[in-house]
């Protein structure tokens, strides 16, 4: 199990922040990742894994003005 934003949520072996992302419908260039409070490099997405227990923050970026 791993929280997402505060809620729980399943937690998959093997899982990466980008599998992770892929699953909730994000598109990686839009979003902040961070884990357990550390920011996750956007190119590092596809090679962190997401631990059990990770309490993981994605922020959607979004333009305007």
């Amino acid at each position: 199990m791993i929280r997402v934003n505060d809620e729980p949520a399943d937690h998959g072996f093997g899982m990466t922040v980008a599998s992770l992302l892929r699953e909730r419908g994000y598109e990686k260039a839009m979003v902040a990742v961070w884990i357990d409070d550390e920011i996750v490099r956007r190119d590092a997405y596809e090679t962190t894994p997401v631990q059990d227990g990770a309490d993981v923050k994605i922020v959607l970026m979004a333009a305007g003005g």
